[in-house]
């Protein structure tokens, strides 16, 4: 089976992979525009579902028989929650040091 019936309408791979790359890109553009902390973070994990939606689609349409995309997406989902775990702590502290949470006004995290 080469494609989804949903709607009515054929929806291939290549429509998961055009998805995957918007998402990323908007993630990308977000981490390298955005000055909050927070809106880093959340890019980051957009980002990070791209990753997984490109995984689970390609496993999908490649390999369907086997469960390793799956697998994967699942070890991904549980490593990014604990990145946003360690990074929302790493905020907080830095907020609580320099009451400010905008990248620019870290002066002491450069080397």
């Amino acid at each position: 089976m080469s494609s989804m019936d949903i709607f009515g309408s054929q929806v291939g791979l290549e429509a998961f992979m055009i998805l995957s790359a918007i998402l990323f890109s908007i993630g990308i553009y977000g981490v390298l525009t955005k000055k909050a902390t927070i809106q880093i973070l959340m890019s980051v994990e957009l980002m990070a579902m791209a990753l997984t939606i490109n995984v689970v689609a390609i496993n999908r349409w490649v390999t369907p028989a086997d469960m390793t995309g799956w697998f994967f997406a699942l070890f991904e989902m549980a490593f990014a929650a604990a990145e946003l775990g360690l990074g929302l702590a790493l905020v907080i502290a830095l907020y609580r040091s320099a009451v400010t949470s905008e990248i620019t006004d870290f002066e002491e995290l450069k080397g």
